[in-house]
């Protein structure tokens, strides 16, 4: 196990000042906590230095603070960061992370790097694990893996940043999303451990579960968003594709940035998908309610439903160029990880180390700068545990990173 706190940051383990507890299932959000001032429009006031008790930022009029961001500082000299993960537990261009819902100290980490995945158990107590897994198979059923995403209780998926040959027998466009078990049993990161693929979308950087076994996926080759179903998987190891359904929408209405995850996750109360369009420098808002089936798309290698769709609607939450504050130069140019928590929208911005907070309907709450902590280009996907704290992916220097607040 690997856990030490990375300087000059303070000695604290108090917990996220406006956590509250998420809803059970990947994708849900937790009710604001009334106790804690906490709206789901407005997000949580915060407590710490450059904050009112309404939490609002005086120096910045409208915005509000995030105690996990470092109340309203942007800086992270008053938080506690620790690292829990490093290369010497196998990490190799981590790119992004997510706790098991069903073992909440349990973390799952995708490496590009080896095309490997790192399962952490005990995470962050003295009987910390961690084992490494890519089996035979791994450089296609696990290639260059950019997002994962937990779905019904012991399955999740993956998204693959692939475009070229991985397999003798197959073409370079044959790729797409993965669904594995999360049996530890079972899961070896290569062909035995997978439960499924479909194969309509190279270049796959972020996934989000819908429902059963159906994701969206950020669909790089076709700038699209991509819903997949997998309906009844073959099993460990099968490989009968046939009863899937493969719906394309707004394509070429999102942009991929090649390298950087573009990741994604459903709001389980409304229905809509929130995404970071890494390429266009927004968070763009999917609502697929009007959609209708407009014919086949092609080569469909799966013999399943394959169906692109129009009348769906992708409008943008946030312009990355236009945050709405006083000043000009706080910008957020490839929005990479995204979370929802507590009523808010978290973001990290890849190019700058910066990790946004949003409201629901677009307004910056808060921000923090990594800036001497994390490397520009390196922060990815980030999630949070289940006291609030946030946990980062730094790709180049392998690490997994905690954030907590004082």
């Amino acid at each position: 196990m690997t856990k030490h706190l990375i300087p000059p940051i303070a000695l604290s383990l108090a917990l996220f000042a406006c956590d509250s507890d998420r809803s059970t299932g990947p994708g849900g959000l937790g009710g604001a906590d009334p106790s804690m001032g906490c709206d789901v429009d407005g997000g949580c006031p915060g407590t710490g230095p450059g904050t009112d008790p309404n939490g609002e930022d005086p120096g910045n009029p409208g915005q509000g603070s995030v105690a996990v961001l470092g109340g309203g500082t942007h800086v992270a000299d008053g938080l506690t960061i620790e690292e829990l993960v490093s290369a010497a537990d196998g990490l190799s261009i981590p790119r992004d992370l997510a706790l098991n819902p069903e073992r909440p100290d349990e973390l799952w980490i995708v490496n590009r790097g080896g095309n490997a995945t790192v399962v952490v158990t005990g995470l962050g107590t003295p009987a910390q694990q961690s084992s490494r897994r890519a089996a035979a198979g791994a450089s296609h059923f696990m290639a260059q893996p950019a997002a994962l995403a937990f779905g019904d209780p012991g399955i999740f998926a993956t998204a693959l940043e692939e475009d070229q040959i991985t397999q003798p027998t197959t073409p370079a466009d044959f790729m797409g999303p993965t669904l594995w078990t999360a049996d530890l049993a079972i899961f070896d990161g290569g062909h035995g451990g997978h439960l499924d693929m479909l194969h309509n979308s190279p270049n796959g950087v972020g996934i989000a579960w819908d429902k059963g076994n159906a994701y969206f996926l950020f669909d790089g080759y076709h700038q699209s968003i991509t819903w997949y179903d997998f309906a009844e998987d073959h099993g460990p190891g099968g490989s009968y594709h046939g009863d899937g359904t493969v719906i394309r929408y707004v394509e070429g209405e999102v942009a991929y940035a090649p390298d950087i995850p573009s990741h994604m996750e459903k709001d389980a109360e409304t229905g809509l998908l929130y995404v970071a369009d890494t390429g266009n420098q927004r968070i763009a808002v999917l609502d697929i309610t009007n959609a209708v089936e407009a014919g086949p798309t092609a080569p469909n290698y799966d013999g399943g439903k394959q169906v692109k769709a129009t009348g769906a609607s992708l409008t943008t939450l946030v312009d990355g160029q236009a945050l709405g504050t006083d000043d000009a130069t706080l910008t957020m140019s490839t929005p990479s990880g995204l979370e929802l928590h507590d009523g808010m929208i978290f973001v990290t911005d890849n190019a700058t180390s910066r990790i946004f907070a949003f409201d629901k309907g677009g307004r910056l709450i808060d921000w923090l700068s990594l800036a001497g902590t994390v490397k520009n280009g390196s922060l990815m996907g980030l999630t949070f545990d289940s006291a609030g704290r946030i946990l980062i992916v730094d790709a180049w220097d392998n690490r997994v990173l905690r954030i907590a607040a004082p």
